[in-house]
């Protein structure tokens, strides 16, 4: 668990502050990281008030349907964690959810263009398997396998021979989450949940060693629309948007502390985002909005 990847993701787009923010409210952060701990990134997702909501997990590697393939780790008042697992299907759902909750519009595009590179990258993204509740010790909560796995000196090999038979379980999280806390009465590995508080407190590379550090700058388009009319009068908008992403890389790799090195600020590497929304307009409307959100 010592080994973790920050991404410091800054985005160039004005902020749209959503919900009421509180009278000694903080500025939302200018940067977003993402740590990568175990098989995982951890994205941070802010309020618009500047406080940390949590970590979006994404996985680093492909996963197979029925393992838990996104995961939320929400902060809570009291300094603990809560962790639910979700379906890649869920995602921009969860995204909404937590914007009505008050999510900062930075936060939105960070969220939007990992879960972009996620889709890219791995298979049947687009498959719901079904997975999905509170997490427990790296378990769906209630699961009889829990204190067998907790027992274990390394509990490793279970987890990636239950991750092989497509078993409810984040190969790479789930052993790190479980890790030594079989019959004990708290929902993660203690030495786990210090490197994410140290995370949620600092905001720091320090919190584990060899560490790859990928700064980002993203510069967000204008929504362009084109609108049609079918055969029966419905009213078609479709929407395109273009987010033009430069980033480097510099430090080591977590997983085996060799170079990482890519692109450099004055150098850096070009990723292209595009974005297409459909949207049919009812209700007497005959002009589309100048956003899909209307």
């Amino acid at each position: 668990m010592k080994h973790l990847q920050r991404l410091l993701f800054f985005i160039t787009a004005p902020i749209l502050l959503l919900g009421t923010s509180l009278a000694s409210a903080q500025a939302v952060p200018a940067d977003h990281q993402s740590f990568m701990v175990g098989g995982w990134e951890l994205n941070e997702v802010y309020h618009t008030d500047g406080t940390l909501m949590g970590f979006w997990a994404i996985p680093r590697e492909q996963l197979s349907v029925g393992n838990i393939r996104r995961m939320w780790f929400e902060s809570q008042p009291n300094g603990d964690w809560e962790v639910y697992a979700y379906e890649p299907t869920h995602a921009l759902a969860k995204a909404q959810e937590l914007q009505i909750d008050g999510m900062s519009s930075s936060s939105m595009t960070f969220f939007k263009w990992r879960e972009h590179l996620a889709k890219e990258m791995f298979a049947g993204e687009d498959i719901d398997g079904g997975v999905q509740g509170l997490i427990d010790k790296g378990f769906i909560i209630g699961d009889p396998l829990v204190d067998t796995a907790g027992s274990l000196t390394d509990p490793e090999p279970l987890i990636d021979l239950l991750a092989d038979v497509s078993y409810p379980v984040a190969p790479g999280m789930t052993e790190h989450l479980v890790s030594g806390t079989a019959g004990v009465n708290v929902n993660m590995n203690q030495a786990t949940k210090l490197i994410l508080d140290c995370i949620r407190l600092n905001r720091s590379a320090m919190c584990g060693e060899c560490i790859c550090e990928v700064t980002a700058t993203a510069d967000v388009g204008e929504w362009t629309i084109a609108r049609s009319v079918d055969s029966s009068g419905i009213i078609h908008c479709d929407y395109t948007r273009i987010t033009v992403h430069t980033f480097w890389q510099e430090g080591l790799y977590p997983e085996d502390c060799e170079n990482c090195d890519v692109g450099s600020p004055a150098q850096p590497e070009t990723y292209i985002q595009v974005e297409e929304v459909s949207v049919i307009i009812t209700g007497g409307m005959t002009e589309c909005p100048p956003t899909p959100d209307g």
